[in-house]
């Protein structure tokens, strides 16, 4: 039976590594730590992998790292 402690973590992104990338940093700015994960994949095959290249955040803050992520596209006009 698995449980939920502090190191438990969640996706809240997958596509580019641009938009991963900006996405962290929006995360970042709003004091959330995170981790961009498959960036080998990309190195190794480029794009032909869609959507290889993951945010993870820890599962408490999914929630406020979503909301990060909403309003970073509402302010950059981005469509999800």
């Amino acid at each position: 039976m698995a449980t939920h402690d502090e190191h438990d973590v969640v996706k809240v992104y997958s596509g580019s590594v641009v938009s991963a990338e900006l996405y962290q940093q929006a995360l970042k700015d709003a004091g959330i730590e995170s981790k961009v994960v498959g960036l080998d994949l990309t190195a190794s095959f480029g794009t032909a992998i869609p959507g290889s290249v993951e945010l993870w955040v820890k599962s408490e803050d999914a929630e406020k790292a979503a909301a990060a992520i909403r309003r970073f596209e509402a302010d950059k006009g981005v469509m999800a």
